[in-house]
């Protein structure tokens, strides 16, 4: 998708530390990424950060959805139990990127998939809660979906759009 403007290198490719997430927002937690390894590597980084958003359980698990459990299943399965008597599902998948690009310069793309959680698991392609988020629009979760639908239509398709057109901008 940017791969055509931009040279992209994986962060553990260039350094090998862990930064903690210690913000109360996408934002801050992104910003906090991008600014660290920018200051370590003197490029211009992007980095993001991104979450589940379900609103019958006031946003929950949001910004701790990575640590919502220690594996997929038992987040799943911690999701799943939270909202057994919720009649409300709706969801949705938020990122915000975090472009920093010189000293004290970034730019922020955001994107969100709204959708509603299944009452079980299902499919087999994907990863995190993939198993159990419907995007609106479709009857099949994205882990039933695969890449190519998912790849489209996700949170971080829709931001990655954004930067791209910014990255096209920028170039011209």
């Amino acid at each position: 998708m940017i791969g055509d403007v931009v040279n992209i290198q994986p962060m553990g490719e260039l350094l090998k530390v862990d930064i903690p997430e210690l913000g109360r927002s996408l934002l801050e937690n992104s910003l906090a990424k991008a600014s660290f390894c920018y200051k370590l590597c003197g490029k211009p980084v992007l980095a993001d950060d991104s979450g589940l958003f379900v609103d019958s359980l006031d946003g929950e698990p949001g910004i701790y959805s990575a640590r919502y459990g220690r594996t997929d299943k038992e987040r799943i399965a911690r999701l799943l139990k939270s909202l057994i008597n919720k009649e409300n599902r709706s969801a949705s998948f938020r990122v915000v990127f975090v472009y920093y690009y010189a000293p004290g310069k970034h730019a922020v793309f955001e994107g969100e998939c709204v959708g509603r959680i299944a009452r079980a698991p299902k499919g087999s392609q994907g990863f995190g809660y993939d198993p159990i988020f419907i995007p609106v629009g479709y009857k099949k979760t994205f882990a039933e979906l695969g890449p190519g639908v998912k790849n489209r239509i996700s949170h971080r398709a829709k931001a990655l759009k954004k930067f791209r057109k910014f990255l096209t901008q920028r170039a011209s």
